[in-house]
């Protein structure tokens, strides 16, 4: 994209790691992020085989772009879906204080765990808020959001607690679910948005929840009729909103 490529002018990263047993062509092409880096002029970087690779190694990677292009660094962001959303959770678990805003979908590992099982510790972070831009399917037979498994919910009373949001999740059990005031996320967002996807005929409904401070960074969604894959119309939502925010 020349208009990215324009000498002097800083531009937005965006890092995406792709799901296991896949490659970065299928988030490239068929979950259109190619298009929607055009549209938005952003720097688009997928890592093939991240699984080798630990959010430390991921991160020198960084270093390595910033020599090269002319990065904002206040606008790095980063994204992945299935094995790909765990190392995007991982970079908010280590290294927050680097993005300005992530968006996994579809994640499958525990939180505390990063994708090769290592218990973080005292590394997890816990007092550094990110936007986040969290999504799964409805009809996925994997434990993407809340109401399909404990792991779930926790990811999710993870992020609440980290942003420290107004309302809270500690709360909830999984085992109570059948009593939870919002069936997927257990409660209800401060705003609620559905957005219709034509090209799949199914809803990407947002939980949006404001965080103490009054900032509105951490955005919850869910989609009708999807299973565990990765969909054009959710990836561009999703950038619209972490691409708000600056770190």
């Amino acid at each position: 994209n020349e208009q990215i490529m324009e000498e002097g002018k800083k531009v937005p990263l965006l890092f995406c790691f792709h799901g296991g047993g896949d490659s970065t062509m299928y988030l490239t092409f068929v979950s259109g992020w190619y298009e929607i880096a055009h549209r938005y002029n952003f720097l688009y970087v997928p890592i093939e085989n991240h699984q080798n690779v630990p959010a430390a190694e991921a991160i020198q990677v960084l270093g390595h772009l910033k020599q090269k292009y002319n990065i904002d660094e206040k606008r790095i962001y980063a994204t992945g879906f299935s094995m790909g959303s765990g190392k995007t959770w991982d970079m908010y678990q280590e290294y927050p204080e680097v993005f300005a805003g992530l968006a996994p979908a579809s994640a499958l590992f525990p939180v505390r765990n990063n994708p090769f099982g290592v218990d973080l510790g005292d590394k997890l972070n816990t007092t550094v808020p990110v936007p986040i831009f969290y999504s799964g399917g409805e009809k996925s037979h994997l434990p993407e959001l809340p109401f399909q498994a404990d792991s779930g919910l926790e990811r999710v009373q993870y992020c609440a607690e980290t942003n420290r949001l107004k309302k809270k999740f500690d709360g909830l059990s999984y085992e109570d679910k059948e009593n939870w005031a919002q069936p997927i996320w257990g409660i209800e967002g401060d705003r609620v948005e559905v957005v219709h996807d034509d090209s799949r005929g199914s809803d990407l409904t947002i939980h949006y929840f404001d965080s103490e401070d009054g900032v509105c960074r951490t955005a919850f969604a869910s989609i009708s009729e999807q299973v565990h894959e990765c969909r054009h119309h959710t990836n561009e939502n999703a950038w619209k909103f972490i691409s708000q925010f600056t770190r």
